[in-house]
């Protein structure tokens, strides 16, 4: 036995290969998003920086940094990601501590996100959502009958979760609080929670967020201007304007590349938070529908690797890929929703579109995580085969 499961471990990427309908989604958001950084960007490039490709070389250069690492993730097991969970979390928690400290963090726009690295800065944030994802598949997997019989085992980690949430307030990163505490309602669920202990403890975590919202005027003004942006066109619903202006032009088939005119100092933050805008703009309503199914294909492959682990008994692998799914379906509906005003204004990127550095590469690196998972699978698999056409049976 011990010799199949060495023989099974030697199995490299070349002989299992990878999973093919994951990648070509992957891949084509990864060329999606470049081009329409390049698109979005180069006004505002040429204008604060003299270099029209600034944002598109620096986009570039941090998908290629999010490659890197990400092939160092891929050849990590999934056991020693749930070993390293803990240092993880500890790690995410000291760095959101350091981003309000000041001299270390960096403050934009009146939000202080951004810890400085002396050669560039990083968003914290989005490193503590993959650290939370791999803490609660590690703690799921180890207190099933905990989370499954008692409201205390759904409470533990939802006050972990509220530590982080605090300290993203005080920066202030009320999107991303949010975003959080949704990756751990759905974790704990999904881990078998009971409805009654996740429906109380949503009512109160509900509460508290709505409580803190309407505790800020200008998270007020987010939540009430995006119903009628109208009333104040050229005040707080200037930005909501620009981008429903730039989504009305798309009509059906889109302007075309690179000829939208909203992201000519009219759409504030057309290559980051509001580049959906653009690209419905430049591409039209096909072009959307294009885009929402490769998200689409992209989560509905991430639960499959997910659903696949639960069978081959890799329960921490399961709940990974879940949570990374989550995220990244959460985020880009969350995303899609502001830019079209369904929902209130967040500091929230398209994941794999918006132009961005800590974004994304840590995109890149989570998918990183499910292509490993992806890989103990088929390399399970091919084995399982293997063995079976050894002893003459079907594979």
């Amino acid at each position: 036995m011990a010799k199949a499961n060495q023989k099974m471990k030697e199995l490299s990427w070349q002989t299992v290969g990878v999973d093919g309908w994951l990648a070509f989604a992957f891949v084509f958001l990864l060329v999606v998003g470049t081009i329409m950084v390049a698109s979005s960007s180069i006004a505002v490039a040429e204008k604060t920086t003299g270099d029209a490709f600034y944002y598109l070389k620096r986009h570039a250069m941090f998908i290629g940094l999010g490659l890197f690492f990400a092939y160092v993730v891929m050849h990590v097991p999934s056991e020693w990601m749930d070993r390293l969970s803990r240092p993880m979390v500890i790690l995410g928690v000291v760095a959101l501590v350091l981003v309000l400290v000041p001299g270390f963090g960096v403050k934009v726009n009146g939000a202080q996100r951004w810890l400085n690295l002396g050669v560039s800065r990083f968003q914290v944030v989005e490193a503590v959502k993959l650290a939370l994802i791999v803490g609660l598949a590690s703690y799921v997997v180890h207190n099933f009958k905990s989370i499954q019989g008692s409201m205390v085992g759904v409470l533990k980690p939802l006050m972990g979760v509220m530590i982080l949430a605090v300290l993203l307030l005080m920066q202030p990163d009320f999107g991303s609080a949010a975003l959080l505490l949704i990756i751990t309602f759905v974790m704990v669920y999904i881990a078998g929670a009971r409805y009654r202990d996740v429906s109380v403890l949503g009512l109160f975590a509900t509460t508290g967020m709505a409580v803190i919202a309407w505790a800020e005027p200008y998270r007020v003004k987010r939540l009430t201007n995006f119903q009628d942006p109208w009333q104040d066109p050229f005040g707080d619903g200037f930005q909501l304007v620009q981008a429903l202006i730039a989504v009305g032009r798309g009509e059906m088939g889109g302007v075309g590349i690179g000829a939208s005119i909203q992201k000519l100092f009219y759409l504030p933050e057309a290559h980051t938070d509001f580049i959906f805008a653009v690209y419905a703009e430049e591409m039209g309503f096909l072009g959307v529908l294009f885009l929402v199914c490769l998200f689409m294909l992209l989560v509905f492959r991430m639960f499959k690797v997910s659903k696949e682990a639960f069978e081959n008994g890799n329960e921490f692998g399961g709940f990974l890929c879940t949570g990374v799914a989550v995220w990244i379906a959460l985020q880009a509906v969350l995303s899609m929703g502001v830019n079209l005003g369904i929902l209130p204004t967040k500091g929230l990127t398209l994941p794999f579109i918006s132009s961005g550095g800590s974004a994304i590469m840590m995109n890149i690196i989570a998918l990183a995580v499910v292509f490993r998972v992806s890989f103990e699978n088929r390399r399970m698999h091919y084995h399982s085969n293997a063995l079976a056409t050894e002893k003459g049976a079907p594979a």
